[in-house]
């Protein structure tokens, strides 16, 4: 039986283990989403093609399998071009499919045509339109390969209308081997330099901060006894979350790269965040990020370059002291002069309360999901939980709700919390339609402080007080928006009404909304 380029696309994804099709639908994918009657995956069909992309980011970062969307052509395909921007920053595996206006009328004006390729390539992996049908199978194989090998990231592929139309021949090719260069370097040479250090230092890139790869590292970190920190905030060596910890970055002798690019996050080594006489040493998949102003260098895959520096550390012996105790120490330690701003009957709520009604539930392992923005870096430094997502190194906001989603697809017995500022509610607050139609119940925590605040504080510090425009925002009762769609919805205005709050949004199964009136605090600092 002859098969059309839809039904060999919704097979190949099936034969990968995708179980889930973010997506929303349009003219060029409804052959794809025909296919996939009867079939074993599910279209999970979200209000903004954004959202469909971030969810399929967020797949990606908490199970290390790439996460699928489905988008339209035309308007469609450049919705989602910004929520792949946030996967590539963030080193996210996804594949993003974009329907495409029919191969035989390009050039000619055809509905919603744009050379999508071409749009999507600066923020992906690779990005590439399927020409014949018979190519379908061998590009998807190719796709989800590359999402996964060496530096992950988002991969792009066009798919013309009457391409997944055609019958198709299904090609059986194997794979393309797109593993990143085998460990080719004096891995010898990088332990050697990291035991004459006298405060080494390691440092990972956003996907060596997760998961297996981040497993590696703090395995490489117990054989030396050498601090390791993860990179994964816009906010670099300023970020909240690694607390004082940041500041001993000034002090380290040598710094081992592991897959973490020397860019803006890391002041691109320069003073005063690093000493002139600091050394480093990077280890990286692309030869194109490799730098020379940095000691020794070379190309690899990161996780099998770590795999293979655990096992060779093991060899040695180590003389640590007290350092990576001491850059730990930092990292957990709250500042004494948090206690003061817990003030239980206060209104309205300073964030770190917020933070301490609930710690309790990431302790029994609920999900902590963050977007940017001054309140998602208080909760970002003022919570630890053992499954962590957050907005990641582009900067961009509004991509948690979405995320939290995907996190209880993933985890469906965890409970998930999201933070989010006002401003960044707004972005994708129909979101919470998705989560009722699909029972996905998550708890999104709204910090209500009636104002953009990130930009406010910049503006405050660049210009002066005098000179705040465009950060105003009105009081809204959010909670009433998720009432009004059928979930739960709280107001709270004292933080000594949090915990109730929290249980009954929990105890609702609903998808809910809990408002809170939070003080316009700057986030935390560190240096």
């Amino acid at each position: 039986m002859s098969l059309t380029g839809a039904e060999v696309l919704v097979e190949g994804l099936i034969a990968a283990g995708v179980k889930h099709l973010f997506s929303l639908s349009g003219n060029q994918i409804l052959s794809v989403y025909d296919a996939t009657i009867g079939r074993d995956i599910e279209l999970i069909h979200t209000r903004h093609e954004a959202a469909a992309v971030h969810m399929a980011d967020g797949w990606g970062r908490l199970t290390e399998e790439p996460g699928v969307a489905l988008l339209t052509a035309g308007p469609g395909h450049c919705n989602g071009l910004t929520a792949l921007y946030v996967a590539l920053m963030a080193e996210s595996p996804l594949l993003m499919l974009s329907g495409h206006c029919p191969e035989a009328q390009i050039g000619r004006g055809a509905f919603q045509e744009i050379d999508q390729a071409a749009a999507a390539r600066p923020v992906s992996k690779a990005s590439w339109r399927v020409e014949r049908s018979e190519d379908l199978e061998g590009d998807l194989s190719r796709a989800l390969e590359l999402a996964v090998s060496g530096r992950p990231g988002p991969v792009h592929l066009s798919l013309p209308s009457d391409v997944l139309e055609a019958s198709a021949r299904r090609s059986h090719n194997a794979p393309s081997n797109g593993a990143a260069d085998a460990v080719d370097g004096n891995l010898d040479g990088v332990l050697a330099l990291l035991s004459r250090a006298e405060r080494p230092l390691m440092l990972a890139g956003p996907a060596m901060g997760r998961g297996q790869r981040w497993l590696a590292v703090e395995a490489l970190a117990k054989a030396t006894g050498i601090p390791a920190l993860p990179i994964e905030s816009p906010r670099g060596v300023n970020d909240p979350a690694l607390r004082r910890a940041a500041v001993c970055l000034a002090s380290a002798d040598v710094v081992l790269l592991l897959g973490k690019k020397l860019d803006f996050s890391l002041r691109f080594g320069q003073r005063p965040f690093f000493s002139e006489q600091r050394r480093f040493i990077q280890i990286d998949a692309e030869q194109s990020e490799l730098r020379d102003c940095v000691a020794l260098r070379f190309c690899a895959d990161p996780l099998e370059a770590t795999r293979r520096l655990v096992e060779m550390a093991r060899e040695r012996t180590w003389n640590s002291g007290s350092w990576r105790s001491d850059v730990d120490s930092l990292r957990v330690a709250a500042p004494a002069e948090w206690d003061g701003l817990l003030r239980p009957a206060a209104s309205p709520v300073h964030p770190l309360g917020v933070c301490e009604a609930v710690q309790p539930f990431l302790d029994d392992g609920a999900i902590f999901v963050s977007d940017g923005g001054e309140f998602g870096q208080w909760a970002q430094a003022g919570l630890a939980a053992e499954i962590r997502l957050i907005n990641g190194p582009s900067g961009a906001i509004g991509s948690a709700l979405p995320m939290g989603l995907a996190a209880k697809l993933a985890f469906p017995d965890r409970t998930v919390f999201v933070f989010q500022g006002d401003g960044t509610f707004g972005y994708h607050a129909m979101e919470l339609d998705t989560a009722l139609r699909y029972g996905l119940p998550v708890v999104a925590i709204v910090g209500n402080d009636a104002r953009w605040n990130a930009e406010h504080v910049l503006q405050v510090e660049t210009y002066g007080a005098d000179r705040t425009v465009g950060c105003d925002l009105r009081e809204t009762r959010y909670d009433r928006v998720a009432e009004a769609l059928g979930g739960y919805g709280a107001f709270v205005d004292r933080a000594e009404d949090l915990p109730d709050a929290l249980n009954e949004a929990v105890a609702s199964g609903l998808p809910s909304c809990v408002n809170v009136a939070i003080e316009p605090a700057a986030a935390p600092t560190f240096r």
